[in-house]
């Protein structure tokens, strides 16, 4: 109710000041978030973890729950002292269940931060594009129509689609061949054990490879989620991707050379490579490199100069 007299007020304000310049526009941030691509991607991730979390969670919970059933089972033929022993037991894997769930849905969990992880970077960068949007069409303020109940509006001041197409330009795909920029796709780098996977060492490294190819000079990317939608459609899933598939996906998305590879995490040592591939000339081992570190926070570093290497075998046609 605040929100609707809000805007009333504001509306309102503006035609008493008869100022033609002030112009109040607004975004429906709902749609906004349906729409966007890379928000698409965050609740995939986000959904992916959680129940990843919840699988966990059924684990240790089924533990408990086979060790009590043990216990009841047995609990007429043990002594006194084998009773105290097998209770100390359940009630210690009870402990350890109760403590994960604490650590996983209390309010600071591990979904909370999981959550601000993902999405608070979305958020600064929608509110980064309803500015700049704003000022580009010259409107002094900018509702969020989700949270207030718009009571009239005139046309063309509703910025919610600039919004959607500025923020998924990045994912709409290369145009036209210029005969010049080099299209680049990266491919799903896939995590060979479960640490690496449980950590996100394979997303992060893509998208550390991803935002340094797109920084080279006359370079179009192919967005990810665009990437991964061929690879599904031609089953490759639950393994890591080849040249063969970054080939085969080529000429679907007009891709000039794909960079792809794998990871493995143990305890604190990160093994990666990563291979691109001249899709062009069908050449499915151009280049590969390797890399390895001892500690997460060397990790974008050693990917940088892996990148710089695969990039110097590319020869602009």
């Amino acid at each position: 109710m605040r929100a609707k007299y809000l805007l009333v007020a504001v509306c309102a304000l503006a035609a008493l000041a008869g100022a033609r310049d002030f112009k109040v526009g607004y975004v429906d941030s709902d749609a906004v978030i349906a729409k966007y691509e890379e928000a698409r991607e965050a609740k995939a991730r986000l959904d992916k973890d959680v129940a990843g979390f919840k699988a966990e969670a059924e684990s240790l919970r089924a533990l408990y729950q086979t060790a009590l059933d043990d216990y009841q089972s047995q609990e007429l033929s043990l002594s006194e002292e084998g009773k105290r022993a097998e209770m100390a037991a359940v009630q210690q894997l009870k402990r350890r269940y109760d403590a994960y769930i604490e650590e996983v849905y209390r309010k600071g969990g591990k979904i909370d931060q999981k959550n601000g992880e993902l999405i608070a970077p979305l958020v600064q960068k929608i509110s980064e594009v309803v500015s700049s949007v704003a000022q580009e069409e010259g409107f002094s303020l900018v509702m969020d129509a989700s949270r207030a109940e718009m009571l009239f509006s005139e046309t063309g001041l509703d910025l919610t689609q600039l919004v959607i197409d500025e923020l998924n330009r990045e994912y709409a795909g290369p145009g036209p061949a210029t005969g010049e920029d080099v299209v680049y796709a990266v491919l799903p780098i896939f995590g060979t054990n479960d640490e690496a996977r449980q950590d996100r060492v394979d997303f992060k490294i893509r998208e550390f490879v991803y935002s340094l190819v797109r920084t080279q000079p006359k370079t179009e990317m192919v967005a990810s989620p665009k990437v991964d939608e061929q690879l599904t459609q031609r089953g490759v899933t639950g393994r890591a991707a080849t040249g063969r598939d970054a080939i085969d996906i080529g000429s679907a998305l007009n891709i000039g050379y794909a960079i792809l590879g794998t990871c493995t995490k143990e305890d604190r040592k990160i093994d990666f490579s990563l291979t691109i591939v001249d899709v062009r000339m069908s050449n499915e081992d151009l280049k590969t490199e390797t890399g390895q570190v001892t500690r997460d926070e060397q990790l974008n570093e050693e990917v940088g100069r892996v990148v710089q290497l695969l990039l110097a075998a590319v020869t602009t046609p």
